[in-house]
């Protein structure tokens, strides 16, 4: 039998060796090397301990450094590292205080004298070395983007893990044209609709009639969260996402009113919430780090000519993926794998190839330099394009 290897491998252990065996840690390890080893670079084998801290960050609570990362490759000096892109650093967060940067790209974790790079470890392994408990602390390298190139001598970091809550919306009222509110999703959590909402409440009581929704380096999230939030500005009935199995069955999840209970009662939609913000004149600002969920808000509002478009041409993750808890067969923790391909409501995949935008602007170089959260209205051109958009 092809699984005899590793019985074989346990009775040589365990009557030869000298090292004590701990069977949990083999078979975690066992696990995460079989999972990485399929392909699916989405799947991943949770212990019950990281789906613990997983399911926490899905509504809106988790430990670390606040941070969130895409898989990803960097070169430098004409050398490729695996590497995690930072594609938001989360405000008030142990990494904003800390100095790291959206755009950074982690390479390497552990301190200068136990540094190991990712493409040593691969991802899963150097992503749990990155993971930890409140108090304990978080060493990593990165590469930084200077002059629209990675520079070769690496920052590093050693950051004390804390509790951060995830404020997954952020919003202002624009600096010199006060009728455009300015919304930044920062994630689709479950935390996200309501956020969403109340954002929008406070906008259009000070007055706003023009919104700029900001999706730029928003790294996707949860299914029913962004379900929720295109309810907002569709019609009972429109498509909002489609969906194709391994099998080649396809199906699609339309615009309806929905009633979650537990922690997903966050994500319900009353038959008032459908539309609610529908009619107003409205840019959407995405980027190379604009992905999943956050594709799919991109593509619906172009899909049904509901905003213009602007900035660069998204990451291009078109797959869905699903979580099979083990208990049931005898093994503590989860698995996650790619189950679907998904579309929005008008187009073909953009799996791998990423959406265009509109209008395509590159951030400037001087923009760039700057944490994304720390950057003012003035000095974000892509931002000063969508207000020029909104005179018009």
């Amino acid at each position: 039998h092809k699984y005899y290897s590793f019985e074989l491998l346990d009775k040589i252990f365990s009557s030869l060796s000298f090292q004590e065996l701990n069977e949990e840690e083999m078979l975690a390890a066992a696990l995460k090397a079989y999972v990485a080893a399929t392909g699916d670079r989405y799947a991943e084998y949770y212990t019950a301990e990281e789906y613990e801290q997983l399911a926490s960050a899905r509504v809106g609570d988790t430990v670390g450094v606040g941070i969130n990362v895409v898989e990803t490759t960097v070169t430098v000096d004409g050398y490729v590292y695996k590497a995690f892109c930072v594609v938001n650093v989360m405000q008030d967060s142990p990494a904003q205080k800390a100095g790291v940067l959206a755009g950074d790209m982690i390479w390497a974790v552990g301190n200068a004298d136990a540094r190991e790079t990712v493409s040593e470890l691969d991802y899963d392994l150097a992503l749990t070395r990155m993971q930890g408990t409140e108090g304990t602390q978080a060493s990593f390298s990165v590469f930084r983007s200077q002059e629209g190139a990675y520079r070769s001598e690496p920052i590093d970091f050693t950051i004390t893990r804390a509790k951060v809550t995830t404020s997954s919306v952020r919003y202002n009222r624009s600096e010199t044209d006060p009728s455009v509110g300015i919304v930044k999703i920062i994630q689709f959590d479950l935390t996200t609709p309501s956020q969403f909402s109340a954002a929008m409440d406070a906008l259009l009581k000070e007055g706003c009639t023009k919104f700029v929704y900001d999706v730029r380096y928003n790294p996707g999230g949860d299914l029913a969260s962004i379900e929720a939030v295109l309810s907002y500005f569709l019609e009972e009935g429109d498509v909002i996402i489609r969906t194709k199995d391994v099998q080649g069955t396809e199906s699609a999840s339309t615009v309806r009113v929905l009633n979650y209970s537990g922690d997903y009662a966050s994500c319900n939609v009353s038959k008032e919430d459908i539309g609610k913000y529908r009619g107003f004149d409205t840019v959407v600002l995405c980027n190379g780090s604009t992905a999943s969920a956050g594709e799919l808000f991109t593509a619906t509002f172009m899909d049904y000519n509901l905003a213009t478009v602007i900035g660069t041409k998204t990451f291009g993750k078109g797959s869905m993926q699903s979580f099979i808890m083990l208990e049931k067969y005898g093994v503590e923790g989860a698995l996650k794998l790619t189950t679907n391909m998904y579309f929005s409501a008008k187009r073909d995949s953009y799996d791998g190839i990423g959406i265009e935008p509109d209008v395509a602007i590159e951030l400037s170089e001087e923009a760039a330099k700057q944490n994304i959260y720390m950057l003012s209205e003035a000095d974000d051109n892509q931002l000063q394009a969508a207000l020029a958009q909104l005179k018009k």
